[in-house]
């Protein structure tokens, strides 16, 4: 018999100077191991950005800053404990159900973290060496 587990989350949209998000993710962008996952890039925030927030039960489980800017929301230096599908997933739902409607939406995204990008409607536009810029299309007409 399989089971599996659930996580019960809410996703929480904060601006990017509110105060409740240091609360949230001071924590995590301050700790070596969120560093790291970031590959040693500092987490960066402004009232150009809106974070959307991944939590359980007080537990902070990820977050996805978004820069809005030139019609644009851009997802960078984000981080999901453990790499947790299921908290990528509801995030990025999150964020184009919010978001798509108005702005194009993008992400630069790490290599390892293309599969689950995918799964969730985005595609890769271009590859660096350790990130893809990827892109939600909103039709197959803009894949080409």
């Amino acid at each position: 018999m399989h089971l599996e587990l659930f996580i019960i989350m809410d996703i929480i949209k904060l601006k990017g100077e509110d105060r409740r998000l240091y609360c949230l993710v001071a924590h995590l962008v301050m700790s070596e191991e969120a560093i790291s996952y970031n590959l040693n890039y500092p987490y960066k925030t402004s009232s150009d950005y809106v974070w959307f927030i991944a939590e359980d039960k007080g537990e902070t489980l990820g977050f996805m800053p978004v820069k809005l800017e030139e019609g644009k929301a851009k997802i960078n230096n984000y981080y999901v404990a453990g790499d947790d599908r299921s908290v990528f997933s509801a995030l990025l739902k999150e964020i184009i159900k919010a978001l798509s409607v108005d702005l194009e939406i993008e992400s630069v995204t790490q290599i390892r973290h293309i599969p689950v990008f995918e799964r969730n409607g985005f595609a890769v536009a271009f590859y660096w060496k350790r990130y893809a810029k990827m892109k939600v299309f909103r039709d197959e007409k803009e894949r080409l």
